[in-house]
Protein backbone atom coordinates (compact mmCIF):
# COMPACT_ATOMS: atom_id res chain seq x y z
CA UNK A 1 0.00 0.00 0.00
CA UNK A 2 1.46 3.31 -1.01
CA UNK A 3 2.67 4.99 2.43
CA UNK A 4 3.04 8.85 2.62
CA UNK A 5 5.81 8.72 5.46
CA UNK A 6 8.13 6.09 4.41
CA UNK A 7 11.33 6.33 2.54
CA UNK A 8 11.00 6.62 -1.00
CA UNK A 9 12.54 6.68 -4.06
CA UNK A 10 11.31 8.69 -7.28
CA UNK A 11 12.71 7.50 -10.26
CA UNK A 12 11.36 10.20 -13.24
CA UNK A 13 12.82 9.86 -17.08
CA UNK A 14 12.87 12.96 -17.44
CA UNK A 15 13.73 16.88 -16.07
CA UNK A 16 10.01 18.21 -15.46
CA UNK A 17 8.43 15.10 -14.74
CA UNK A 18 7.51 15.86 -11.28
CA UNK A 19 4.29 17.61 -12.75
CA UNK A 20 2.46 14.25 -12.71
CA UNK A 21 3.19 13.69 -8.70
CA UNK A 22 3.03 17.17 -7.14
CA UNK A 23 0.41 16.55 -4.74
CA UNK A 24 2.15 13.45 -3.45
CA UNK A 25 5.73 15.10 -3.01
CA UNK A 26 4.55 18.20 -1.20
CA UNK A 27 2.69 16.20 1.13
CA UNK A 28 5.16 13.71 1.66
CA UNK A 29 7.78 16.03 2.34
CA UNK A 30 5.60 17.18 4.80
CA UNK A 31 5.31 14.30 6.83
CA UNK A 32 8.95 13.10 5.88
CA UNK A 33 11.29 16.48 5.57
CA UNK A 34 14.52 14.55 3.79
CA UNK A 35 13.13 10.94 3.31
CA UNK A 36 12.52 11.28 -0.26
CA UNK A 37 15.39 10.62 -3.07
CA UNK A 38 14.82 11.80 -6.68
CA UNK A 39 16.71 9.93 -9.61
CA UNK A 40 16.23 12.00 -12.97
CA UNK A 41 17.12 9.88 -15.90
CA UNK A 42 17.66 11.15 -19.24
CA UNK A 43 17.89 15.20 -20.68
CA UNK A 44 18.17 16.48 -24.01
CA UNK A 45 22.05 16.06 -24.56
CA UNK A 46 21.83 17.40 -27.98
CA UNK A 47 20.29 20.57 -27.16
CA UNK A 48 22.83 23.77 -26.36
CA UNK A 49 24.75 24.26 -23.16
CA UNK A 50 22.79 26.94 -22.25
CA UNK A 51 19.40 24.94 -22.72
CA UNK A 52 20.57 22.05 -20.70
CA UNK A 53 22.02 24.59 -17.35
CA UNK A 54 18.30 26.54 -17.59
CA UNK A 55 16.45 23.37 -17.52
CA UNK A 56 18.33 22.23 -14.25
CA UNK A 57 17.97 25.77 -12.92
CA UNK A 58 14.04 25.41 -13.90
CA UNK A 59 14.13 21.74 -12.14
CA UNK A 60 16.05 23.04 -9.00
CA UNK A 61 13.15 25.66 -8.81
CA UNK A 62 10.44 23.31 -9.24
CA UNK A 63 11.80 20.75 -6.51
CA UNK A 64 12.25 23.96 -3.73
CA UNK A 65 8.34 24.81 -4.48
CA UNK A 66 7.54 21.56 -3.61
CA UNK A 67 10.22 21.55 -0.43
CA UNK A 68 12.99 19.58 -2.17
CA UNK A 69 16.37 20.46 -1.49
CA UNK A 70 18.95 19.57 -4.30
CA UNK A 71 20.99 17.21 -1.57
CA UNK A 72 18.13 15.08 -2.66
CA UNK A 73 18.51 15.11 -6.48
CA UNK A 74 20.44 12.34 -8.50
CA UNK A 75 20.68 13.66 -12.56
CA UNK A 76 22.27 10.46 -14.32
CA UNK A 77 23.61 12.45 -16.86
CA UNK A 78 25.92 13.61 -13.85
CA UNK A 79 27.57 10.21 -14.50
CA UNK A 80 26.70 9.22 -18.03
CA UNK A 81 24.89 9.78 -20.81
CA UNK A 82 21.35 9.37 -21.43
CA UNK A 83 19.76 11.35 -24.22
CA UNK A 84 16.09 12.37 -23.86
CA UNK A 85 13.92 10.42 -26.21
CA UNK A 86 16.65 7.18 -26.67
CA UNK A 87 16.80 6.26 -22.67
CA UNK A 88 15.96 2.80 -24.56
CA UNK A 89 19.38 2.81 -25.59
CA UNK A 90 21.06 3.27 -22.50
CA UNK A 91 18.62 0.73 -20.39
CA UNK A 92 21.19 -1.58 -19.28
CA UNK A 93 23.39 1.66 -18.04
CA UNK A 94 20.28 2.91 -15.95
CA UNK A 95 19.57 -0.36 -14.93
CA UNK A 96 22.95 -0.90 -13.53
CA UNK A 97 22.94 2.41 -11.99
CA UNK A 98 19.98 2.49 -10.38
CA UNK A 99 20.01 -1.21 -9.21
CA UNK A 100 23.41 0.33 -7.54
CA UNK A 101 22.02 3.01 -5.55
CA UNK A 102 18.50 0.46 -4.34
CA UNK A 103 21.32 -2.06 -3.14
CA UNK A 104 23.50 0.71 -0.89
CA UNK A 105 20.62 2.56 0.08
CA UNK A 106 17.31 0.24 0.59
CA UNK A 107 13.91 1.95 -0.20
CA UNK A 108 10.66 0.24 0.79
CA UNK A 109 8.86 2.52 -1.81
CA UNK A 110 9.72 3.61 -5.04
CA UNK A 111 7.61 6.07 -7.45
CA UNK A 112 7.91 6.10 -11.57
CA UNK A 113 5.45 6.77 -13.94
CA UNK A 114 3.43 4.41 -15.55
CA UNK A 115 3.66 2.19 -18.43
CA UNK A 116 1.30 3.75 -21.02
CA UNK A 117 2.51 4.32 -23.95
CA UNK A 118 2.79 8.39 -23.86
CA UNK A 119 6.27 8.58 -23.92
CA UNK A 120 9.33 5.75 -24.82
CA UNK A 121 11.17 6.95 -21.83
CA UNK A 122 8.00 6.75 -19.57
CA UNK A 123 7.75 3.38 -20.53
CA UNK A 124 11.67 2.30 -20.66
CA UNK A 125 11.82 3.92 -16.65
CA UNK A 126 8.48 1.94 -15.62
CA UNK A 127 9.63 -1.56 -16.84
CA UNK A 128 13.31 -1.01 -15.31
CA UNK A 129 11.65 0.11 -12.06
CA UNK A 130 9.21 -3.15 -12.32
CA UNK A 131 12.40 -5.62 -12.74
CA UNK A 132 14.14 -3.80 -9.81
CA UNK A 133 11.16 -4.68 -7.83
CA UNK A 134 11.12 -8.40 -8.37
CA UNK A 135 14.82 -8.52 -7.52
CA UNK A 136 14.74 -6.15 -4.60
CA UNK A 137 11.08 -6.51 -3.25
CA UNK A 138 10.41 -2.79 -2.62
CA UNK A 139 6.55 -1.58 -3.02
CA UNK A 140 6.52 0.19 -6.75
CA UNK A 141 4.01 2.55 -7.66
CA UNK A 142 3.26 4.17 -11.10
CA UNK A 143 1.86 7.36 -11.94
CA UNK A 144 -0.24 8.08 -15.46
CA UNK A 145 1.29 11.73 -17.10
CA UNK A 146 -0.13 11.60 -20.61
CA UNK A 147 -1.18 8.65 -23.11
CA UNK A 148 -3.05 8.59 -26.60
CA UNK A 149 -6.46 8.83 -24.96
CA UNK A 150 -8.95 11.09 -26.67
CA UNK A 151 -10.34 13.69 -24.24
CA UNK A 152 -13.17 15.82 -25.42
CA UNK A 153 -11.01 17.87 -28.32
CA UNK A 154 -7.34 16.40 -27.21
CA UNK A 155 -5.85 14.00 -29.00
CA UNK A 156 -4.28 12.84 -25.75
CA UNK A 157 -4.68 12.82 -22.25
CA UNK A 158 -2.83 14.07 -19.29
CA UNK A 159 -2.57 12.12 -15.34
CA UNK A 160 -5.88 10.11 -16.67
CA UNK A 161 -5.32 6.56 -17.48
CA UNK A 162 -5.65 4.79 -20.42
CA UNK A 163 -9.47 3.55 -20.75
CA UNK A 164 -7.96 -0.32 -20.72
CA UNK A 165 -6.44 0.76 -17.65
CA UNK A 166 -9.34 1.79 -15.72
CA UNK A 167 -10.12 -1.20 -14.09
CA UNK A 168 -6.33 -1.77 -12.00
CA UNK A 169 -6.00 2.02 -10.83
CA UNK A 170 -6.26 2.96 -7.32
CA UNK A 171 -5.93 7.00 -5.67
CA UNK A 172 -5.26 8.88 -3.16
CA UNK A 173 -7.17 12.19 -2.78
CA UNK A 174 -5.68 15.13 -0.82
CA UNK A 175 -7.16 18.94 -0.72
CA UNK A 176 -8.88 21.29 -2.80
CA UNK A 177 -6.72 23.09 -5.07
CA UNK A 178 -3.56 20.61 -4.81
CA UNK A 179 -3.02 20.27 -8.24
CA UNK A 180 -2.51 24.13 -8.39
CA UNK A 181 1.12 23.26 -7.88
CA UNK A 182 1.80 21.61 -11.62
CA UNK A 183 -0.22 24.58 -13.19
CA UNK A 184 2.40 26.84 -11.44
CA UNK A 185 5.54 24.16 -12.11
CA UNK A 186 4.52 24.63 -15.52
CA UNK A 187 5.15 27.83 -15.87
CA UNK A 188 8.94 27.55 -14.58
CA UNK A 189 9.95 25.30 -17.39
CA UNK A 190 10.90 27.91 -20.23
CA UNK A 191 12.35 25.41 -22.46
CA UNK A 192 9.32 23.51 -22.52
CA UNK A 193 6.80 26.19 -22.82
CA UNK A 194 5.12 24.41 -26.05
CA UNK A 195 4.86 21.23 -24.62
CA UNK A 196 3.31 22.75 -21.29
CA UNK A 197 1.08 25.09 -23.64
CA UNK A 198 -0.34 21.58 -24.65
CA UNK A 199 -1.10 20.19 -21.31
CA UNK A 200 -2.36 23.38 -19.58
CA UNK A 201 -6.00 22.76 -20.56
CA UNK A 202 -5.76 19.92 -18.16
CA UNK A 203 -3.57 21.27 -15.57
CA UNK A 204 -6.05 23.79 -15.22
CA UNK A 205 -9.24 21.62 -14.82
CA UNK A 206 -7.05 19.52 -12.25
CA UNK A 207 -6.49 22.59 -10.45
CA UNK A 208 -9.81 23.77 -10.14
CA UNK A 209 -11.85 20.77 -9.52
CA UNK A 210 -9.94 17.35 -8.45
CA UNK A 211 -8.37 16.32 -5.11
CA UNK A 212 -7.40 12.72 -6.58
CA UNK A 213 -3.96 11.58 -7.56
CA UNK A 214 -4.53 8.10 -9.74
CA UNK A 215 -1.73 4.94 -9.50
CA UNK A 216 -0.98 1.43 -10.02
CA UNK A 217 0.81 -1.04 -8.17
CA UNK A 218 1.67 -2.88 -10.99
CA UNK A 219 2.34 -2.37 -15.07
CA UNK A 220 0.42 -4.42 -17.65
CA UNK A 221 2.26 -4.53 -21.00
CA UNK A 222 -0.74 -5.63 -22.74
CA UNK A 223 -2.91 -2.78 -21.60
CA UNK A 224 -1.31 -0.46 -24.38
CA UNK A 225 -1.92 -0.56 -27.85
CA UNK A 226 1.28 0.41 -29.31
CA UNK A 227 0.58 1.08 -32.91
CA UNK A 228 -1.93 3.68 -31.71
CA UNK A 229 0.38 5.15 -28.62
CA UNK A 230 2.20 8.16 -28.72
CA UNK A 231 5.37 6.01 -28.16
CA UNK A 232 5.16 4.57 -31.71
CA UNK A 233 3.31 7.52 -33.44
CA UNK A 234 4.93 10.74 -31.47
CA UNK A 235 8.15 9.24 -31.06
CA UNK A 236 8.10 6.77 -33.64
CA UNK A 237 9.96 3.89 -31.21
CA UNK A 238 8.91 0.13 -31.95
CA UNK A 239 7.16 -2.22 -29.22
CA UNK A 240 10.43 -4.53 -29.32
CA UNK A 241 13.17 -1.40 -28.79
CA UNK A 242 11.32 -0.69 -25.24
CA UNK A 243 10.28 -4.32 -24.43
CA UNK A 244 13.70 -6.51 -25.45
CA UNK A 245 15.26 -5.21 -21.97
CA UNK A 246 11.88 -7.57 -19.93
CA UNK A 247 13.68 -10.54 -20.94
CA UNK A 248 17.28 -9.53 -20.54
CA UNK A 249 20.00 -11.19 -18.38
CA UNK A 250 20.26 -7.85 -16.48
Amino acid sequence: MLNLKIKTLIILPHIDDEFALTPLIKKMNIYSQNNIKFVYCSERRSSSKKDQIKRRRDNIRSLNLLGININQVIYLNDFFNVEDNLLHKSSSEVYRFLKGIIYEEYFPQVFTLNYEGGHPDHDQIAIIVNKLKSLFHFNAFYFPAYNSRFTLFLPFSVLRPLKSQENSFKYIEFENFCWILSLRISLFYSTERFAFLMLTPTLIYKAIFSKRLIYFDHINLSSVNWSNSLSFKRYNVAYQEINKFINSRE
